[in-house]
């Protein structure tokens, strides 16, 4: 027994040496059901051979080949493995990579966090699937990056954080899906087309919000297969030239084109398109036009704010029920043609867009959200449809208007319906100007009195012609004193009558609409003095002769002193 007992004993302590032996000297092995690897500690070389798919590994679980990861200069895939394992190879210390021909499938993390890997990536034609952070962190990879034909599909996050890859991206024409952030953070530069049969722009897939310059410099193209363009899609990238989006879109998500300034010309939306997120177009200030698509039934915060190069009138298509919070802020369109559908207006919508000068409000609409049209410019007077509930505060506030030569302000809301609620002049957050008239129809309801909520009020005819007096400041004199002109016109013979002091040699510019009514006057004073006017209608200029110049502070009729 004792002897029995003695031989086991043996048995177990070689089998222990011979294990421990195998572990000192572990520098090859076997890596899935055909696969092998051995590691060349001479060379820094890691060759995995035979065939077929590599196993898969675990995140943060030891590998084979685990204790050399730093020591890890090549990796060399044998010809014939087909898969590159999940986890195979992340943050060993390799920079290079030598693939087989036949290497259909990187796995997922395959080579994540390989911050010595450098020089171009060249992928074998063969290869099909490249797994969701295949690469990313791959800082030192450099130049261009073609993905080849081969390739249908490329993961979440695959090469994202490649912030060293300089040159160009061409994407395979066989290529279906591309995950989430696949790009996001690298540094390409030129064009980008992406490939007919993508259906999808996934979040954040080119998105350069990790760059401290933008990506691509270039024109993007995109394909006509396209439905959805997703979140951050290509925020804060470089495009130049027209963006087109093609037929069959229906939706543009959140900050897909965030700080995008490079494109220019049109912006065009099908009418396929449902949805445009929040910030989608946020501070894509070379449009110089925009037609929105007839699908839409909300414009949503911030979406088309900060667009400062429009130059055409907006028009929000029928069917559209709420513009968003702060939408079109602070952009430079001259008009906005509003739908009849629409029942809201939020707070900032309209906020320092200082081009603005036409504003049409329309039967249906119930609320106007604060500072919706604060530091707007109209030049026409205010209609209020009979709809209207309430106003916010500061919803027409002059704060961050441009005063003097540049705009013309109305003195005056004009309500066709019973009084909203409104924050009256008492508040420094008062709906309107403190100084405005409110002029309301007789028979509705609520207007009693001299005041509403702290406003002058005046009943009114339904005739927006503006004949009441109108102040204007046009700067200074060339000694400094502030240049002020009253005016007013006649509503039944159309006369216009001026009170200043004007010097012979006056040139008074007359802007009228395309019915013929007075929006705008502006006086030139001398040499030295200017105006600057918003002539979006018809303007005529008249010239005030020495003999016909009138004394200090004597009313002028215009039409008085036409040339005949």
């Amino acid at each position: 027994m004792k002897k029995h007992i003695t031989r086991l004993l043996f048995a177990a302590l070689l089998l222990l040496a011979l294990c421990i032996g195998a572990s000192a000297a572990g520098t090859s092995g076997k890596c899935g059901p055909s696969a092998y690897w051995s590691f060349d500690s001479s060379t820094g070389t890691l060759t995995i051979s035979g065939s077929g798919a590599m196993e898969d590994y675990e995140y943060g679980n030891e590998f084979p080949w685990m204790d050399y990861r730093n020591s890890i200069q090549t990796i060399v895939i044998g010809d014939q493995i087909t898969q590159i394992g999940r986890n195979a190879f992340p943050w060993t210390a390799c920079s290079t990579i030598k693939f087989g021909k036949n290497v259909r499938s990187i796995g997922e993390r395959a080579f994540n966090g390989c911050r010595n890997l450098n020089g171009d990536l060249t992928l074998p034609d063969s290869v099909q699937t490249i797994g969701a952070g295949a690469f990313q962190g791959c800082e030192k990879l450099s130049g261009d990056l073609t993905i080849p034909d081969s390739v249908q599909t490329i993961g979440d996050s695959a090469f994202e954080f490649c912030t060293g890859l300089n040159g160009t991206l061409t994407l395979g024409k066989n290529l279906r899906t591309i995950g989430k952030k696949a790009f996001s953070g690298c540094a390409f530069t030129g064009s980008l087309t992406i490939p007919e049969g993508i259906t999808e722009i996934a979040i954040g897939t080119f998105s350069s919000l990790y760059q401290s310059s933008g990506m691509f410099t270039g024109k993007l193209t995109l394909p006509s297969t396209l439905k959805t363009i997703g979140a951050s899609a290509f925020s804060y990238t470089d495009f130049s030239g027209e963006l087109l989006i093609p037929d069959g879109v229906t939706s543009i998500g959140a900050n897909a084109f965030k700080e995008c300034d490079g494109f220019g010309g049109l912006l065009s939306l099908p009418d396929s398109v449902k949805t445009v997120g929040e910030w989608a177009f946020y501070l894509c200030k070379g449009f110089t036009g925009l037609k929105l698509s007839a699908g839409l039934t909300k414009i949503e915060k911030l979406s088309f704010a900060h667009m400062y190069g429009l130059r055409t009138e907006v028009v929000i298509p029928e069917g559209v029920t709420e513009i968003g919070e702060s939408a079109f802020s602070c952009s430079y369109m001259p008009s906005v043609r509003l739908p009849s559908t629409l029942k809201k207006i939020e707070k900032q919508a309209f906020m320092y867009a200082h081009n603005l000068t036409k504003i049409t409000l329309p039967d249906g609409l119930e609320t106007i959200g604060d500072e919706a049209f604060s530091g707007c410019h109209p030049r026409n007077a205010v209609v209020l449809p009979a709809s209207i509930k309430s106003i916010g505060k500061k919803a027409f506030d002059r704060d961050g208007a441009i005063y003097g030569n540049l705009n013309e302000i109305p003195v005056g809301a004009y309500f066709l319906g019973d009084a909203p609620q409104i924050v009256g002049t008492g508040n420094a957050n008062c709906s309107f100007p403190s100084d405005w008239t409110l002029y309301y129809l007789p028979g509705t309801s609520d207007w009693t009195g001299d005041t509403y909520e702290g406003y002058q009020i005046a009943p009114w005819d339904g005739e927006t012609r503006w004949d009441n007096p109108h102040t204007r400041r046009f700067g200074r004199d060339i000694n400094g004193n502030q240049i002020e002109t009253s005016w007013s016109v006649n509503p039944d013979t159309g006369k216009i009558t001026l009170t200043d002091d004007l010097n012979e040699g006056c040139v008074v510019a007359v802007s009228y609409d395309a019915e013929g009514r007075v929006t705008s006057i502006g006086v030139l004073r001398t040499k030295t003095d200017f105006v600057v006017l918003n002539l979006q209608d018809t303007c005529r200029l008249f010239l005030l002769n020495a003999s016909s110049a009138p004394r200090l502070n004597t009313p002028v009729t215009i039409n008085d002193y036409l040339p005949t």
